[in-house]
């Protein structure tokens, strides 16, 4: 007999499921649904935007080559500027720009150990490592480390309290990890630094719903489908929350809203 199960949502949770093999669990009953709820997405894909994560300080010069050579990249000649970007470190291995575009390049290639090793590189020379510390920790996630990705975003807290996209992956990796109550605060110093960061309150929202804090989720999720109205995510969390609360059509509404902003 299979495993069944039933879910309203756009996007079931099959975080239950995750590292485990599911024919090993055919003939098991389904178990009762926890109370804090899981990953909206897996781990790695909540955290990928490249554009929170700048280089650093730019080296005077730096910015003039480091366009034709991602212009080269966006032009499908990737192996053309990895070239590139090597020759401008081979002639000053000190410049980090060129260093993080080289790593950047390489993760896209799917090299994923060298382009940590450019990056751990770069955060040894760097003035200001915590950025590049934060796209490091993005590297890790990406890659199913999250014990490593926790490490190198709370070291970027630690360097540079300011750099609140260090507060929000440390957040949302301590929700990952199933921190929940830690994910709070440290979410909520990131929307102190940057109060208008819509990923930071709808993960803030999510760990609030997971602590059980129903009114402040609530009025957290109702801000970040504000902030993100094309999002399907806090409509998601919106139905989870009213389910909890037995608002049967008011869960089924959101769950629909879900589905059709999804829906391309």
């Amino acid at each position: 007999m299979r495993r069944l199960t039933n879910s309203r949502s756009a996007h079931p949770d099959a975080s239950n499921l995750e590292g485990c093999d599911p024919i090993s669990l055919e003939g098991d009953l389904a178990a009762p649904a926890p109370d804090a709820i899981g990953s909206l997405r897996p781990f790695g894909r909540d955290i990928p935007e490249q554009r929170l994560v700048p280089a650093a300080t730019p080296v005077a010069g730096d910015d003039e080559e480091l366009i034709r050579i991602r212009a080269l990249a966006e032009r499908g000649r990737r192996l053309d500027a990895i070239l590139a970007l090597r020759k401008l470190l081979d002639a000053d291995p000190a410049r980090i720009g060129p260093r993080v575009e080289l790593a950047r390049q390489l993760a896209d290639a799917s090299e994923w150990e060298e382009a940590i090793e450019q990056l751990t590189l770069a955060i040894e020379r760097a003035a200001e490592p915590a950025p590049i510390l934060v796209r490091r920790g993005a590297l890790y996630a990406q890659q199913g480390q999250p014990k490593e990705a926790e490490r190198d975003f709370r070291d970027a807290t630690r360097r540079d309290p300011s750099h609140w996209p260090a507060f929000r992956y440390l957040g949302i990796t301590r929700l990952r990890l199933g921190a929940a109550g830690e994910a709070i605060g440290v979410l909520r110093e990131a929307l102190s630094l940057a109060p208008q960061d819509p990923e930071s309150v709808l993960y803030l929202g999510e760990a609030l719903l997971t602590q059980g804090q129903l009114d402040e989720a609530h009025e957290t999720l109702e801000r970040a489908v504000a902030m993100l109205p094309t999002d399907p995510r806090g409509y998601t969390l919106l139905g989870r929350l009213f389910d909890r609360l037995g608002m049967t059509d008011e869960a089924m509404g959101m769950h629909r809203k879900a589905r059709e902003v999804a829906t391309p």
